[in-house]
């Protein structure tokens, strides 16, 4: 499936601009923006198979993938800003390729899937930021290029029962669920604080949670939370599984904090449930298996394919994978 995130980003994204200005929906553009807008659209940053990638049209995905923050970093911003060129030359590579494969995506296919993931006729128009049909171009070739995907690499994907037992016999902690606790915390700043916490409970471990509730700097104020043991540091593992239902940890120092735990209950390891275990990992051989035929069927049609970035345009520097 496309991602919906996508689409909801885009959504989003131009819910704000239209916020920002909301002039600009009345507003009919003057000559001089007009002159401005054919200049920006004759600026080409690359071309695919010799077909223009506008500087405006990688603008646009630009804001829609990152929309328009500016980060600090400059080295960051630009390998990011060169990603996102690569992958929208990817999608340009795969929208050719549908031309060969007689994919299409019909007008009521948008619409089912505009219903599908909840967007109203009303938020389409204004999601567009340049109109209701410019987004669903790009919903449109958002689904162009997940049936691309799907007929020419996925439908070729299979995992067989012998590869999941394969990966079983290697990976044999997947068929058990590791050992955990539920534990109550007490997030502390100062030590000394801690300590004195720490002595009133020795006394009296009943008081844990409303002490919790009203010294503890973690959000969740002392509310149990369960843990696996993986998910443990080693130092909190260690301590937290010494304890019996009930007990309190000494202070312990983690991460230039000071923690108390409270022992709530404790489960040992046991035996997964194999259907479970098995699906889980047949979607995860499957996810990964298409992500490299993926890449493989990219890196064929870029072999047929002439490409070229147009570094004096960019308005960043580009590192990418073109380099001419």
């Amino acid at each position: 499936m496309v991602a919906t995130g996508v689409l909801l980003v885009l959504l989003n994204a131009a819910c704000s601009r239209r916020q920002d200005n909301p002039s600009d929906a009345a507003a009919s553009p003057t000559p001089g923006a007009n002159r401005a807008q054919a200049m920006l659209d004759a600026q080409v940053v690359a071309t695919v198979g010799g077909d223009p990638i506008s500087l405006r049209a990688f603008e646009r995905y630009l804001a829609d993938n990152v929309g328009d923050a500016e980060d600090d970093d400059a080295d960051q911003a630009n390998a990011i800003k060169s990603r996102l060129l690569d992958q929208l030359i990817e999608e340009q590579i795969l929208l050719r390729a549908s031309q060969g494969l007689g994919v299409t995506v019909s007008e009521v296919e948008i619409d089912d899937y505009l219903t599908q993931i909840g967007v109203s006729e009303g938020e389409a128009e204004v999601a567009g930021g340049e109109g209701k049909e410019a987004f669903r171009e790009k919903v449109r070739q958002s689904l162009v290029l997940q049936k691309v995907k799907d007929r020419a690499v996925l439908s070729k994907v299979e995992v067989t029962p012998g590869e999941v037992e394969d990966y079983l016999k290697k990976q044999s902690e997947t068929a058990r669920v590791p050992r955990s606790v539920v534990l109550r915390q007490i997030l502390i700043d100062d030590k000394s604080l801690a300590e004195r916490l720490s002595a009133q409970l020795a006394k009296d471990p009943a008081r844990f949670e409303a002490l919790a509730r009203d010294s503890s700097v973690a959000p969740d104020k002392g509310q149990a939370r369960a843990y696996s043991e993986d998910d443990l540091p080693a130092e909190i593992k260690d301590a937290a599984f010494k304890l019996e239902p009930g007990q309190v940890s000494p202070v312990l120092e983690y991460a230039g904090a000071f923690l108390i735990f409270q022992l709530v209950r404790k489960m040992e390891a046991q035996d997964a449930d194999m259907r479970d275990v098995k699906r889980r990992v047949q979607v995860d051989l499957f996810r990964k298996k298409g992500e490299q035929a993926l890449e493989r069927y990219i890196a064929d049609l870029k072999k047929d394919t002439e490409i070229h970035v147009n570094r004096t345009v960019l308005p960043f520097d580009y590192s990418g994978e073109y380099r001419n």
